[in-house]
């Protein structure tokens, strides 16, 4: 088991659904002081896949700058797929 006080764990977030979407953003600071960000977006041209997006904070700035992300194969948020879909037409 790790020490806890060695972990970098968050100790604030805040979670919200943009009124456009159904997918959320979270932002958190960890023990250590550095703020992150994470949103999860549709891809624009493929509404039916999702990227994760992470952002740190630059206090210089005083504004997000990415720092990573990646395309997901699934996303389930409260028991619900949101995302790896199939989509049809109807006849």
């Amino acid at each position: 088991m790790s020490d806890p006080d060695q972990r970098s764990e968050a100790v604030t977030s805040t979670s919200n659904r943009p009124s456009s979407g159904d997918l959320p953003t979270i932002a958190y600071q960890t023990r250590s002081g550095e703020r992150r960000r994470v949103r999860y977006e549709r891809v624009a041209t493929e509404p039916w896949n999702v990227e994760r997006r992470v952002d740190r904070w630059d206090a210089d700035e005083s504004e997000w700058v990415p720092c990573g992300g990646e395309a997901l194969s699934q996303l389930v948020i409260d028991d619900e797929h949101r995302a790896a879909v199939t989509v049809t037409e109807s006849p």
